[in-house]
């Protein structure tokens, strides 16, 4: 079973919801993993790929809309993709999520993806996982 962790952000919008997406995205690459950003469509794919352009000013997180066989270790789309964590930012669970070894959702303060978070909570639980939450207030 996968280790899941749901990232609860104190801040309302999608904007603050995507940044967070990158942070952590860069950072599971530095650590040596290869990231599925799971998109819930085409718009939000396009916005975390010019967001992981200029999140961090001074450094390059290697990253593409595809796999490319492996050469890319963050892909950014709404159909699965290789990667030990993925980063759900869709609402739904993704098919595969049995298979990785990390699942990290990411859960604004709008009362729809709020919601939309508990109901995954609760299907990975009825699932036999043990899901983790962290607060993030910044």
């Amino acid at each position: 079973m996968p280790r899941i962790d749901f990232y609860i952000l104190a801040a309302e919008g999608h904007d603050r919801r995507e940044h967070f997406c990158c942070r952590l995205a860069a950072r599971a690459w530095r650590e040596g993993l290869d990231v599925h950003i799971r998109t819930a469509d085409e718009a939000m794919s396009e916005r975390i790929d010019g967001a992981l352009w200029t999140f961090e000013e001074a450094s390059f997180v290697p990253h593409g809309r595809e796999s490319l066989d492996g050469d890319n270790p963050i892909v950014i789309s709404a159909d699965p993709a290789p990667g030990a964590l993925i980063i759900n930012l869709a609402d739904s669970l993704p098919e595969d999520w049995t298979g990785r070894s990390r699942i990290a959702e990411i859960i604004s303060a709008d009362a729809a993806a709020r919601k939309a978070g508990r109901a995954r909570y609760r299907d990975y639980q009825q699932a036999g996982a043990e899901p983790r939450t962290h607060r993030i207030d910044h």
